[in-house]
């Protein structure tokens, strides 16, 4: 655990000394004040439809989802790639670290600074609540799903990262994973056939962070995102293993 924890450390640390990281976080922010503060104008319109507007931010558009499928990548793409590049990653696989303690250290570095990201927009419902009553469950369960769907897509970025040799290939790799993951919640709403559909709204990413963003946490969503995590991540050590062989 304290090589996990180091090694997560490590990452943290790197993350924030660069440059980049800063202009990551400060276009995610504005970006998404200034999406939040368009949903308030919309939802303030006379006949405009009635709904909260956390909920709205969580997953109710397109742009949050650019978002996601865009910061996933840039936040993983080095992990590995960029490690490799520069030979870094064969000094740490000679070290006296097991390869499951280096994908884990890995991850948690980057789930650290995905919760980082997201972490001020917390303010964004405690400006609401200056001028009209919040119901925080909803709000607290939305972020839940942002966890939860984040947790899902930072592991697939750090499995392309590990299996690609330079950051620009990891990233165009993760983006093309995750918007394939994001497509089936499309193929969702347009098949008609019952049993696909049903099939298909269970790896629903959209309905996903939508339902959590409501209030209503199904257990079928915590399941898909936490095995999907699994499943990269289990990747992603074969994918390290495979390397070490070389």
């Amino acid at each position: 655990m304290r090589a996990i924890c180091a090694i997560a450390k490590k990452e943290i640390l790197s993350f924030f000394f660069a440059p980049m990281a800063y202009i990551v976080v400060a276009s995610f922010l504005v970006m998404n004040g200034f999406i939040f503060s368009v949903i308030l104008a919309a939802l303030s319109q006379p006949g405009a439809f009635s709904a909260s507007p956390m909920a709205v931010f969580f997953g109710g558009t397109m742009f949050f989802w650019i978002y996601m499928i865009l910061m996933a990548p840039v936040v993983t793409m080095r992990l590995g790639a960029e490690e490799r590049k520069s030979g870094t990653l064969e000094t740490l696989m000679t070290a006296p670290v097991s390869d499951f303690e280096v994908v884990m250290g890995k991850y948690l570095g980057a789930l650290a600074m995905y919760v980082a990201i997201w972490l001020p927009t917390l303010l964004y419902g405690l400006v609401l609540s200056r001028f009209s009553k919040v119901d925080w469950g909803p709000v607290f369960t939305g972020y839940l799903g942002i966890l939860l769907v984040g947790m899902f897509f930072l592991a697939a970025g750090l499995f392309t990262s590990f299996a690609s040799k330079n950051q620009v290939v990891a990233a165009i790799l993760g983006f093309g994973v995750l918007v394939l993951l994001i497509s089936l919640s499309v193929l969702s709403i347009l098949t008609t056939d019952p049993f696909w559909k049903g099939i298909l709204e269970y790896v629903d990413l959209w309905g996903t962070v939508q339902d959590f963003g409501r209030g209503v946490v199904d257990s079928r969503h915590v399941a898909y995102c936490l095995s999907g995590a699994f499943l990269f991540l289990a990747l992603s050590y074969e994918a390290l293993q495979a390397r070490r062989w070389k």
